[in-house]
């Protein structure tokens, strides 16, 4: 969140405002929602929000709402903060013609094992144990979610402007590549017992190229996945667009609703 009515610290634009959410407790992120549509009441909405936050091969724990702590950080808390702002995505889209979720997902949700909802049931703590394995399966479930989670919203709001609801909130997916994030040190010390040089992928900034072309670019379109090529092509960035669906994605519109009713029954009714 940016503040516009005080001046730049550094460098051009205003100060980012820190507001604290704790994404394992529902109880958190909904207070962080609140403080963030305080900060933006007067400011015309929200033009682009960004779920951003992710962990990968941890402890198969339980958050203190019960669920799974991969699950509630990569997507339960998530879907929660875009219900709870999304009226104010609504207010940007009216006022400038569009406004912007950003999912960053995973080439880990790609392939099977297909969408599991047990692992986003108040299970947590139960759901296969600390080994690499198990903690992998349930990354890749909140990573799929993810991709899922990003085509059901795209669906819900481009049916609900077909209903006479003026609404262009457009949703996006992105994925990072192998990059030398902190999560890349985490899941190479995990693997290996050692983390490995960052300097031996790609930086941070490459990494985050997907994301800023689908926060800025104006050409995408909602419902699409943008990550590094995969193939050698792509476009002057080396991105590609990758459709979410079958072979490589296991993503169906009943995949979608199953992932759509896992997350209301975790944190409330989501209607658009």
């Amino acid at each position: 969140i940016s503040e516009g009515r005080s001046g730049g610290h550094g460098g051009s634009g205003p100060p980012p405002i820190h507001v604290e959410c704790d994404l394992t407790s529902f109880a958190s992120v909904r207070n962080a929602c609140r403080e963030v549509r305080e900060l933006t009441k007067d400011d015309g909405g929200i033009d682009v929000l960004c779920c951003n936050a992710g962990v990968m091969l941890q402890p198969d724990t339980a958050t203190v709402d019960g669920y799974d702590l991969t699950a509630s950080t990569n997507m339960l808390s998530h879907f929660l903060i875009v219900k709870e702002l999304f009226p104010h995505l609504q207010i940007a889209s009216k006022r400038s013609g569009e406004s912007r979720v950003v999912t960053m997902s995973s080439a880990s949700g790609y392939g099977g094992p297909p969408f599991d909802a047990r692992f986003f049931e108040r299970r947590g703590g139960a759901l296969g144990g600390d080994d690499t394995q198990s903690s992998y399966a349930r990354y890749h479930q909140s990573k799929l979610a993810n991709l899922a989670f990003v085509a059901a919203l795209d669906r819900k709001v481009r049916e609900g402007s077909v209903a006479g609801d003026d609404n262009n909130v457009l949703s996006l997916a992105c994925t990072p590549g192998v990059c030398g994030s902190d999560m890349f040190l985490h899941a190479t010390r995990v693997m290996s017992g050692r983390p490995a040089p960052r300097d031996r992928v790609p930086s941070v900034e490459d990494g985050a190229l997907a994301q800023l072309k689908c926060i800025f670019d104006p050409d995408v379109e909602s419902g699409q996945l943008w990550g590094p090529s995969m193939g050698g092509s792509g476009d002057e960035f080396g991105l590609q667009n990758t459709v979410i669906g079958p072979p490589q994605i296991m993503v169906t519109r009943k995949v979608c609703d199953a992932v759509w009713k896992a997350c209301e029954d975790a944190v409330g009714t989501f209607n658009i």
